[in-house]
C-alpha cells in the first residue's frame, strides 16, 4: 500500500512537470508571435516613413502647376507668340484664379496684339495695385504709339516713381522726354539707366540720340562705336536726333566749370541688335 502509494505521488508530479513544460511551450509561442508582429509592423512605419521623406523631397524639386503655367506664358511672351500667350493666360485664370503677375502679362498681350482699348483698360486697373508701376508703364507704351510723348513721359515718370531702379522704364521716360523736346528732364533717367544697366543697347541707343541733338558728335559716335550698332541702327539714331533738333532750340555749349552730358562705360559688352527705341513702338532705334 505503501508503494502505491509512492507510484501515485510519482505520478502526479510527472504529470505537473509536463504541464510547465506545455504552459511554458505555449508562452514561448505566444511571445514569438508578438515579437515577429511587433517587428513587421515597425519595418512598414520605416518603409512609409520613407516614401514619405521620398515623396517630400521629389515634391520640392519638382516646379509647381501654376510656376510651370506661368514659365510657359512668359516664353510665349519672349518669343512674341502673343496670340498664343493670351490662350494660356485665359487657361490659367480658368485654373488657378487672378494672379498680378498674369495680369500684366495679359496688359502686355493685348497691347502687342492690337487690342487697345482693352490693354488700356486693363493697364489702368494695374495701377491701382501691387503691379501699379508695370500699370503706368503701359499706359506709357500706348500714350507713346499714339505720338502723346507729353503724356507718356507723364505716365513713365509715375512709373518710375514707383519702381526707380527699372532701367527700362527710365530708358523709355528719357526717351519721351526727348521726343517731347525736354531734353534737360532726358538728361537724368537716360543717365540712370545706363548705369544701372550698362549691357542695354537701347539706353546705349538712347544716349547717343541726345548726344547728337546736344552737338557733341564725337561722344555719340564712341557711344555707338561701344554698342556695336550696324549701320542701320546708326541711320536709325541719326536721323532721330536730326529730328529731334529740329523741334528744339539749339543746345548751347555747357558753360565753363559745368559738366557735359557723361555716359558711364558698358565693359565693352557686344550688344544684340535691333527693335524699336521704346519698346512698342515701330519708330526709331532700339537694341535689346
Amino acid at each position: 500500500m505503501m508503494a502505491g502509494a509512492m507510484n501515485w505521488r510519482r505520478g502526479c508530479a510527472r504529470g505537473m512537470a509536463a504541464a510547465a513544460v506545455l504552459a511554458g511551450l505555449a508562452g514561448c509561442k505566444s511571445n514569438g508571435a508578438e515579437s515577429a508582429w511587433q517587428l513587421i509592423q515597425q519595418q512598414q512605419q520605416e518603409q512609409a516613413l520613407a516614401r514619405q521623406q521620398e515623396d517630400e523631397a521629389q515634391g520640392r524639386n519638382r516646379p509647381r502647376e501654376p510656376e510651370m503655367m506661368l514659365s510657359m506664358i512668359a516664353e510665349a511672351q519672349r518669343q512674341e507668340r502673343y496670340f498664343a500667350s493670351l490662350a494660356y493666360i485665359d487657361a490659367y485664370q480658368q485654373k488657378f484664379g487672378a494672379d498680378s503677375r498674369v495680369a500684366v502679362m495679359r496688359a502686355d498681350a493685348l497691347r502687342q496684339t492690337g487690342q487697345t482699348a482693352a490693354s488700356e483698360q486693363a493697364y489702368r486697373a494695374l495701377t491701382r495695385g501691387e503691379q501699379a508701376a508695370q500699370g503706368w508703364h503701359g499706359l506709357g507704351l500706348i500714350a507713346g504709339g499714339r505720338g502723346q510723348y507729353e503724356q507718356a513721359a507723364d505716365d513713365f515718370a509715375q512709373a518710375a516713381r514707383l519702381a526707380p531702379m527699372n532701367a527700362q522704364i527710365l530708358g523709355d521716360l528719357g526717351y519721351a522726354r526727348l521726343r517731347a523736346g525736354d531734353l534737360n528732364g532726358a538728361r537724368v533717367p537716360l543717365g540712370q539707366a545706363a548705369e544701372l544697366a550698362p549691357e542695354n543697347g537701347r539706353v546705349l541707343a538712347n544716349m547717343a540720340v541726345l548726344l547728337l541733338v546736344e552737338g557733341d558728335p564725337l561722344k555719340a559716335q564712341r557711344l555707338m562705336d561701344q554698342a556695336q550698332l550696324g549701320e542701320e541702327a546708326r541711320g536709325q539714331v541719326l536721323r532721330l536726333a536730326a529730328e529731334i533738333r529740329g523741334q528744339v532750340a539749339p543746345m548751347p555749349m555747357p558753360a565753363a566749370g559745368l559738366p557735359a552730358t557723361r555716359v558711364s562705360g558698358a565693359g565693352g559688352a557686344v550688344m544684340p541688335m535691333m527693335s524699336p527705341l521704346m519698346e512698342g513702338l515701330g519708330n526709331g532705334p532700339i537694341v535689346r
